[in-house]
């Protein structure tokens, strides 16, 4: 019998075990969302590219949500989520539940304990507050060097998330590296905390993982283009140290936010070129402004700075639009700009090249100073 077929009796069982929960006292929900878009790219790799692709302003995935109530204000609660590429209809990182997968305990007076694969804790807090919200990979990071567009995903963690306080709430992160003989080889950590009072939200947070990059480890987390020293083909035996802050504010119909990060690669073996720790400086701002309940429009600028073994900047722009047809169907379309100056390095981070314009984590980076993407896409929810 083929994987494909153990995979449709596997996930029939959890329908059906999920449908017998639903009549046993639990409350279980399947929900979804799917993504697709046609894209152009000016240059990608060296050449001009027209293609569909696959969640550009949000994931596609379906997922399985459900708590127990075990009585004294506390639930059992999981979480299934299975993301895919509608454009190939395969898998994500040929995983069942790669999105997130996670079991545990929740209640409003003690917070939520989860444990399982699943986002780290800037995941959860930062990135709403930030340009992402918005458009998604069109308006993130260059290579999205420091995870604000939710690139890297925690294995075999423990987080937990505290209820809310007067507007404030802080979560806890740690990945159990799982190695023998060494309790911290391929650990992560991490910690956010953020504060909403009225149209104000600031948060912060902290995510450290070591062999993230295809490498072992906690955290899993794959690269294509050229802004980090090493593509997700080549394992990354080092550490990565995330730091971020951003702060939102709504008024009527406009939102605008502001960010910053600081995020430092290390290897702990040499490359060739990429032989010392390279950080990585970034700045954003973007705003939105709901010009009706169905259309709204967004700007976003995010600036990176490297330096290290190499030394680049990249200066990216982006515009966004998006029309609701309905509560769950919306259409959208995104145009963005990279300009890039300095050094990079090469796929495997042997060799020293110069840098290329890159829009976000979108695609391959442009093998000139220059970058232009055009996109028009549907998302439905459900």
């Amino acid at each position: 019998m083929s994987n494909f077929r153990y995979r449709e009796i596997f996930i029939g069982v959890l329908i059906v075990s999920a449908s017998a929960a639903a009549h046993a006292q639990s409350s279980v929900t399947l929900y979804g969302s799917i993504d697709e878009a046609a894209a152009y790219y000016n240059n990608t790799g060296g050449h001009s590219l027209v293609a569909m692709q696959n969640a550009d302003n949000g994931s596609s995935y379906w997922g399985l949500k459900g708590k127990e109530d075990l009585g004294g204000g506390l639930n059992a609660v999981f979480t299934l989520e299975s993301s895919f590429d509608i454009t190939h209809g395969t898998l994500s990182n040929n995983r069942i539940f790669a999105h997130q997968a996670t079991v545990g305990l929740s209640g409003e007076a003690y917070g939520t304990l989860t444990m399982g694969r699943q986002f780290d804790p800037t995941v959860d807090l930062i990135q709403p507050i930030t340009g992402d919200s918005f458009a998604g990979p069109a308006f993130t990071t260059p290579g999205d060097v420091d995870n604000n567009d939710n690139s890297a995903w925690i294995n075999s963690s423990i987080k937990y998330a505290s209820p809310t306080y007067a507007g404030f709430q802080y979560e806890l992160m740690y990945g159990v590296g799982g190695i023998a003989g060494n309790t911290t080889g391929g650990h992560s950590y991490g910690a956010a905390a953020s504060y909403n009072n009225g149209g104000l939200t600031i948060a912060t947070g902290y995510l450290f993982t070591k062999n993230d990059v295809n490498g072992t480890g906690a955290a899993d987390l794959n690269q294509d283009n050229s802004v980090v020293p090493l593509f997700g083909a080549t394992p990354m035996f080092g550490s990565r140290q995330i730091v971020q802050a951003a702060a939102q504010y709504v008024i009527g119909s406009l939102t605008a936010n502001i960010r910053y990060s600081n995020a430092q690669y290390k290897p702990y073996t040499n490359y060739g070129a990429f032989n010392r720790t390279e950080t990585y400086n970034v700045g954003g701002a973007a705003l939105q402004y709901q010009f009706t309940p169905a259309l709204s429009g967004a700007l976003n600028y995010v600036y990176t700075h490297s330096s290290g073994a190499s030394s680049a900047n990249y200066n990216n722009f982006g515009v966004n639009a998006t029309y609701s047809v309905s509560k769950r169907t919306s259409f959208y379309a995104d145009v963005a700009y990279s300009h890039a100056s300095g050094t990079t390095f090469s796929e495997d981070g042997s060799a020293i090249v110069a840098a290329g314009g890159t829009v976000g984590d979108l695609a391959a980076s442009s093998s000139t100073r220059s970058q232009v993407v055009a996109i028009i896409g549907i998302t439905h929810k459900f």
